[in-house]
C-alpha cells in the first residue's frame, strides 16, 4: 500500500497534462517552423556559367545576386533573433503562444522589401537576357529559392 501514495504524488494531475501537452506541441511546431528559415544559399556560378553572360548582362547579373543575397540573409537573421525570442517565451511558466505568429509576422515584414527589391533586380537582368536564357534563369531561381520567390512579386 505503500507504493500506492508514491503513484498518485507522482503522476501529474489530469489538468496539468492537457497544457504541457499543448506546450509540446507547440514547441513542435515551433521547431519545424524555425527550420523554414534554415537556408541554403544557391551557387549562382552555376547559373552564371549556363547563362553565359555578355559584360553589361554580367553586371546586373551580379547586382541581382547581391540583392538576392541580402534578403536571404536577413531571412536568416531574422529567424535567427525569432527562434530566441521564442525559445524565451517557451522557457517562462506561462508562455503567450502569440509570440511565434509575431516573430514569423516580423520575418516576413523585415525582409519583404528586400525580396522585391531581388525581384526588381532579376527583372531588370530578364530584360537583357535572351528567351532561353531567361528560361534557365528562372527555373534554377524556382528550384533554388522556391519558397521565397512569392515575396518578389
Amino acid at each position: 500500500m505503500s507504493a500506492m501514495p508514491h503513484m498518485l504524488a507522482s503522476s501529474s494531475h489530469p489538468r496539468r497534462r492537457v497544457p504541457n501537452l499543448l506546450l509540446f506541441l507547440f514547441a513542435l511546431f515551433l521547431s519545424s517552423a524555425a527550420s523554414a528559415y534554415s537556408i541554403n544559399v544557391p551557387d549562382f556560378g552555376v547559373l552564371e556559367g549556363q547563362l553565359r553572360l555578355r559584360p553589361a548582362q554580367k553586371v546586373q547579373f551580379d547586382i541581382a545576386v547581391a540583392a538576392s543575397q541580402r534578403a536571404l540573409m536577413a531571412v536568416a537573421i531574422s529567424g535567427l533573433q525569432a527562434k530566441e525570442r521564442v525559445a524565451a517565451e517557451l522557457a517562462k511558466p506561462l508562455p503567450d503562444l502569440n509570440v511565434l505568429y509575431q516573430a514569423h509576422s516580423e520575418i516576413v515584414e523585415m525582409s519583404a522589401p528586400l525580396f522585391r527589391d531581388a525581384g526588381n533586380e532579376w527583372e531588370r537582368l530578364y530584360g537583357m537576357l535572351d528567351r532561353a536564357q531567361v528560361a534557365a534563369a528562372k527555373r534554377f531561381l524556382e528550384d533554388q529559392l522556391g519558397p521565397f520567390l512569392s515575396g518578389w512579386k
